[in-house]
């Protein structure tokens, strides 16, 4: 058995009406995963059929996020919670089973067609002083906002560290602007938030080796 998983760290409270997922402090409708899923395990399965392989594929979505919670949960959906998380290891753990080679074979051929980029994506010309700067939320994509320790997402409740917050606006900017220098103020004007510049400079000297002094320093 092949199982095909489809991981959601969501958070927060959330229901399912007419197969429509829906934040319940928001009322804002997402993507149903469980759609999405679907269409993962068609085209998984059409792809095993062109290998020649008969394995068969059992998927699934995890919400892994031990503060959600999903309201009128149906219980014919491929649906794991996280309370039923470990009973869901148990049971992929229970029967025995052994890798031949032609597992290995068909892990290779798998490997072997991984992309890493998509061969559609044609990215537009961008510049640092075109894009509109700010803090974004990972699951809304609306903006955060500084609450003490914390950035806060107040359209759909979603929260992070602010050290957090800005290590991962860091990894955006250096994807972006390879060739730019990471200094305290290119990653202040970047984040565009109510945080003191010092913080800034703070999380920068952590998890990066500082060069040059003063006001050259990067």
């Amino acid at each position: 058995m092949i199982h095909l998983i489809e991981i959601k760290n969501f958070q927060g409270d959330w229901h399912l009406e007419s197969d429509k997922l829906f934040a319940v402090t928001t009322g804002r409708e997402y993507k149903n995963p469980v759609y999405q899923l679907k269409r993962s395990a068609a085209l998984f399965r059409q792809l095993l059929q062109i290998l020649k392989q008969t394995i068969p594929v059992e998927a699934s979505v995890i919400f892994i996020n031990p503060e959600f919670t999903l309201y009128q949960a149906p219980m014919d959906k491929p649906i794991i919670l996280p309370t039923q998380i470990n009973r869901f290891l148990k049971v992929l753990n229970h029967p025995p089973s052994k890798l031949n080679e032609v597992h290995r074979k068909l892990a290779q051929q798998l490997l072997s067609l991984h992309q890493t980029k998509n061969p559609y994506t044609i990215l537009p010309d961008y510049h640092f002083d075109q894009l509109k700067k700010g803090m974004y939320c990972m699951d809304c994509h609306s903006l955060l906002t500084p609450v003490h320790k914390n950035l806060v997402c107040k359209k759909c409740g979603g929260h992070e560290k602010i050290d957090q917050g800005i290590l991962r606006n860091i990894k955006e900017f250096k994807h972006l602007f390879p060739e730019r220098k990471l200094t305290t103020q290119g990653i202040h004007e970047w984040c565009n938030a109510n945080i003191n510049k010092r913080t800034f400079s703070r999380v920068l000297k952590k998890n990066f080796t500082a060069r040059g002094s003063t006001s050259n320093t990067y």
